[in-house]
């Protein structure tokens, strides 16, 4: 059995990760962030890499952070002890925003619960295909704390109403409602959600990878700008694809000419 926290496997330009630690329900404690973050950085820097899946091993998604590790250790000092917290929570925070900044596409493939920061795994992610009887929560106010930082991208994700109906009552919720709530694009029967990730996956990787690069950062970077910024953003990014001898030439070209583009 290989005991790699993040198993990488590519196949015609879609590399799955797998989170591998089913017995403990896949957190993401500093090791798993490490490898995770590590694989992600492996995909982006490889051109035969189009599209990236981040899936689970076991009946879990991911558990969230290991609560073992947040604990204040004997031997350690209040200040030491907020240190090492501080470390670990911006070690996540990292590994979730260089989601974002990725140029490659990235899918969330959820069986099982996705809890905590394990759902802001999903949040994070570009896309999101689900098992129907996959559950969503974070559920830190059910322990005294608040999933604060969990609802910084679940936040982005669903309406204020909907991430504090999820934050306050520490309820989970199920596949319908989380794709309801915004946070997933649509569940299937769990005996189709591998297969089903596959074909949006392959759909993705069959277009242009240049325009997507500039498309999806384009769209993270105006999607928090006001009006006025983000359509001039917006117009450069176009302009800049429509007159370059990229992708876009090529892709005009076999549309007017009715024939399938040939990538770079």
């Amino acid at each position: 059995m290989n005991d790699a926290l993040v198993l990488a496997n590519a196949e015609d330009g879609i590399l799955w990760l797998t989170l591998n630690q089913p017995a403990r329900r896949n957190p993401l404690s500093s090791d798993m962030i490490a490898a995770l973050s590590d694989a992600i950085a492996s995909g982006n820097d490889d051109p035969s890499t189009r599209v990236i899946v981040i899936k689970a091993a076991g009946p879990a998604f991911s558990a969230g952070h290991d609560l073992r590790e947040t604990r204040r250790r004997d031997d350690e000092g209040q200040s030491d002890w907020q240190a090492r917290i501080d470390a670990l929570l911006q070690e996540c925070a990292a590994m979730m925003t260089s989601i974002l900044h990725t140029p490659k596409p990235i899918i969330a493939c959820v069986q099982g619960i996705a809890s905590a920061a394990g759902c802001q795994l999903v949040s994070a992610c570009d896309l999101a295909i689900a098992s129907e009887d996959a559950t969503f929560c974070t559920p830190g106010v059910n322990i005294g704390t608040f999933c604060t930082t969990p609802l910084v991208g679940i936040g982005r994700n669903l309406s204020r109403k909907h991430a504090l109906e999820m934050a306050l009552t520490g309820d989970q919720f199920d596949a319908a409602t989380a794709e309801r709530f915004g946070l997933i694009n649509r569940s299937v029967p769990a005996t189709e959600l591998e297969q089903a990730t596959q074909e949006l996956a392959d759909k993705i990787a069959s277009r242009s990878a240049e325009s997507i690069a500039r498309g999806k950062s384009a769209f993270y970077r105006q999607v928090e700008m006001p009006l006025d910024k983000a359509f001039e953003l917006a117009n450069q990014v176009m302009r800049d694809n429509l007159t370059s001898d990229g992708d876009a030439k090529e892709g005009i070209g076999a549309f007017l000419e009715k024939r399938d583009p040939e990538w770079g």
